[in-house]
């Protein structure tokens, strides 16, 4: 028996990590109600993804972006989207003492202003490098970057928006009151921030949302239905903590961003992707990640949205080497310019764009699609050892294979957060922007809708 014992403490970590997996996995019912190929596809995403870069390798509840910890840093935290989604997937999987540490740990970042940095790099502390020898990454003395490299300083809003995003989930998660009471502070201060990025018109201002480049100078499609997003789960969120005044302030921010949207951002068949200060409007790429967007997050009206859906729902041309999601239908079309003169790096599939499409099919009810989708995606990590990269090119886009990094938890992170908001359709709801207008921008054209909200 002693030999039995000490034989269970010299485990290997993956086998270990596998273990706590298929427990969390066993504790949840969700399993009972998956096809055996997802639920499979599941509990792999958890066990060689998500759960093995809880490494708490900087302090108890740290995880890293890839599941080796070397794509990105084994010490490094991206509080710009790859944080939340990772956080939001731990949730789903047990994780909540782990997320509420986490969460703790990257607030200590916030800056007096209300602005949370979009990446914090604990080795860099202190130091200004350059980056192709000629674009400076400022880091402060405690790790965090609150501006790109890239000029412009595109994901701009992306760290507040995620930050919302991922309190709503926890407070989705926990209902707890006291918790939340504590965070009315910092609530006020991400949104107070974020409210100085939106115009008197409603144009949300920082260049790509969660792309780096195309930068989307300066007004991206997404940032804007992302950002009117998160201001109507805020407004949730201070009606919970009985602050009336603060939640009518994120409705009518939510409102004004909507409205503005759906006149600006309409190309009359199809989004417009951004708008440039001195180039206009953009909207020459074919279909995008923003007529997903605008249908995934109500943005859109009902006529709009029925426009779209029938260009989106089957279009193969979202597909990068066979794997959803890419930015764009017609990704040859992108100028040097659009890319500030640098390289292509995200002109390709990525996980944020699948969450969207998935986010969008759960909206419209599309069962067929969302499960051909994750299937797509599954098959990708079967052949990649259970595996994912963090982009995914395609013949249109050239060979950009030095961007693809590989055992990156976005997809199967992304994975967690679908099948349970998506395919299992929970009882948690979670609203669409506030309607600027008589007509609710939550609502879907007849026959569909039954599926929640993110």
């Amino acid at each position: 028996m002693p030999e039995d014992n000490n034989r269970q403490r010299v485990k290997p970590r993956d086998q270990v990590m596998a273990a706590l997996a298929r427990r969390t996995f066993d504790r949840l019912p969700i399993k009972n109600h998956l096809p055996a190929d997802i639920a499979e596809a599941y509990v792999m995403a958890a066990e060689k993804s998500v759960l093995a870069a809880l490494t708490h390798k900087e302090f108890f509840g740290y995880f890293s972006v890839c599941a080796d910890g070397k794509g990105h840093g084994n010490r490094n935290t991206y509080p710009g989207l790859d944080w939340g989604q990772s956080a939001e997937a731990l949730l789903w999987l047990g994780r909540t003492a782990e997320v509420l540490s986490s969460w703790d740990q990257v607030m200590g970042h916030l800056r007096a202003d209300g602005l949370l940095p979009f990446a914090i790099l604990p080795e860099l502390a202190g130091t200004t490098s350059m980056v192709n020898d000629r674009h400076p990454l400022v880091v402060d003395a405690r790790g965090a970057v609150f501006e790109h490299w890239v000029p412009g300083n595109p994901l701009r809003t992306l760290a507040n928006v995620t930050a919302i995003v991922l309190l709503h989930a926890i407070f989705a998660k926990t209902r707890d009151r006291g918790w939340l009471a504590q965070q009315g502070n910092l609530l006020r201060a991400l949104t107070s921030w974020l409210g100085h990025q939106v115009s008197a018109e409603g144009l949300v201002a920082g260049g790509g949302f969660y792309l780096e480049r195309p930068t989307r100078l300066e007004y991206d499609g997404v940032n804007q239905c992302y950002t009117a997003h998160a201001f109507s789960l805020a407004a949730t969120l201070f009606r919970e903590l009985g602050d009336a005044e603060d939640a009518s302030r994120c409705e009518a921010v939510s409102g004004r961003i909507v409205a503005c949207f759906r006149q600006r951002f309409w190309a009359g068949d199809h989004c417009v992707e951004y708008l440039h200060p001195e180039r206009g409007t953009i909207s020459s790429h074919g279909l995008t990640d923003v007529d997903w967007a605008a249908v995934a997050t109500g943005a859109a009206s009902t006529e709009q949205c029925a426009t779209l859906w029938p260009q989106l729902k089957d279009n193969a041309d979202f597909l990068y080497s066979d794997v959803p999601t890419g930015i764009a239908t017609r990704p040859e079309t992108y100028e040097d310019w659009e890319m500030q003169d640098i390289d292509r790096h995200d002109l390709s599939s990525m996980g944020r764009v699948w969450y969207l499409e998935c986010w969008a099919r759960g909206r419209m009810d599309d069962r067929d699609g969302l499960l051909a989708s994750l299937r797509r995606v599954i098959q990708a990590g079967r052949e990649n050892d259970g595996y994912w990269f963090e982009r995914y090119y395609s013949e249109k886009t050239g060979n950009l294979a030095a961007y693809m990094f590989n055992t990156y938890c976005e997809y199967p992170a992304n994975l967690i957060r679908i099948v349970n908001r998506f395919l299992l359709n929970p009882t948690q709801k979670q609203p669409p922007p506030i309607p600027p207008v008589a007509e609710s921008p939550s609502t879907p054209p007849t026959g569909h809708g039954r599926m929640s909200m993110p």
